[in-house]
C-alpha cells in the first residue's frame, strides 16, 4: 500500500532525529515554516507531527511549540528465556534502579500453599518494588517467597537481582511456569502497578522452580509494553 504524504514526511523527520540533526530538547520549526520548507500544506505538517507524537518522538507544549523528546529505552524480552528485568535493562544500555521497595510478612493462604508447596499458614514474605531504566518506569513486581528459603535476605532495602541473590543461598532457579495476561485494574496489586507505570501494561504471573523441582517463589511482574518488547518465535507444526 502506498504511503501517504504525511507518512513519507514523518520518515524524513525521523531520520533527522536519528542522525542528530534534530536533537533532544530542540524546538521543531513551526507548521508554517515547515510547510514552506517542504512544499506541502499546513494540514500535512500537522498530521506528520501528530504521527511523531504518537510514536513518542516529540512532545507538544501548548502555546510554545513542538519539541524533540529523549528516546525511551527499548527492552527486549524473549519470552522463552528466563531473564531478570534488571538484566534486560543492563543489556539495553541503561542503569537499572529499584524504587518504592516494600516488604510484608504474611501467612500462606490455601491458594498460595498449593502453588508454593507449603503448609497452609506457613510464613511467607511478599516484596514489591518498581524498576526503572534510567528514569523510565519499566516494571512493577510483587515477589512471594516461603520465608524458609530467603531468611533475612530482605532485612534491608533490596536493590539487586532476586535470582542472583538466591544463588548465594545455594538455590538455583532453573525455570518458571508463566501465564501472560492483561492487568486487571480492579486488582489491588495491578492498581499500584498501573499508577507507577502509567502506560500500556501486561502481567506475567510466574512460578519459579529450582533445579530440584521445588517451587521457590511466585512473581507478578507488570511490564510497561511501551518500552518493553515481548517476543517469541513461533514455528509451524510439520
Amino acid at each position: 500500500m502506498k504511503k501517504s504524504l504525511y507518512e513519507d514526511l514523518a520518515e524524513r523527520f525521523v531520520l533527522k532525529i536519528e542522525n542528530d540533526e534534530w536533537t533532544v530538547g530542540m524546538r521543531v520549526p513551526g507548521e508554517i515554516e515547515l510547510a514552506r520548507m517542504y512544499g506541502v500544506g499546513r494540514s500535512t505538517i500537522r498530521e506528520t507531527l501528530n504521527l511523531l507524537w504518537q510514536r513518542g518522538l516529540v512532545e507538544k507544549k501548548n502555546g510554545v511549540g513542538t519539541f524533540i523528546k529523549a528516546k525511551e529505552p527499548v527492552l527486549e524480552n524473549p519470552l522463552l528465556e528466563l531473564t531478570s528485568v534488571g538484566q534486560m535493562i543492563i543489556e539495553a544500555g541503561y542503569e537499572p534502579h529499584s524504587v518504592g521497595f516494600k516488604k510484608k510478612y504474611a501467612k500462606a493462604s490455601k491458594e498460595l500453599s498449593e502453588k508454593l508447596g507449603t503448609d497452609i499458614d506457613e510464613d511467607i514474605i511478599i516484596i514489591s518494588r518498581g524498576r526503572l531504566a534510567g528514569e523510565t518506569p519499566v516494571a512493577y513486581s510483587y515477589n512471594i517467597f516461603p520465608e524458609k528459603y530467603v531468611g533475612d535476605m530482605f532485612e534491608t532495602e533490596f536493590k539487586g537481582k532476586v535470582i542472583s541473590e538466591l544463588e548465594k543461598r545455594d538455590i538455583t532457579v532453573r525455570y518458571a511456569d508463566t501465564e501472560i495476561r492483561g492487568a486487571d485494574p480492579e486488582n489491588a496489586y495491578a492498581k499500584r502497578a498501573l499508577d507507577f507505570l502509567g502506560s500500556s501494561t501486561v502481567l506475567l504471573e510466574q512460578l519459579h522452580y529450582d533445579d530440584r523441582g521445588r517451587a521457590i517463589f511466585l512473581s507478578y511482574d507488570y511490564l510497561n509494553t511501551d518500552v518493553m518488547k515481548l517476543n517469541i518465535r513461533r514455528t509451524k507444526k510439520i
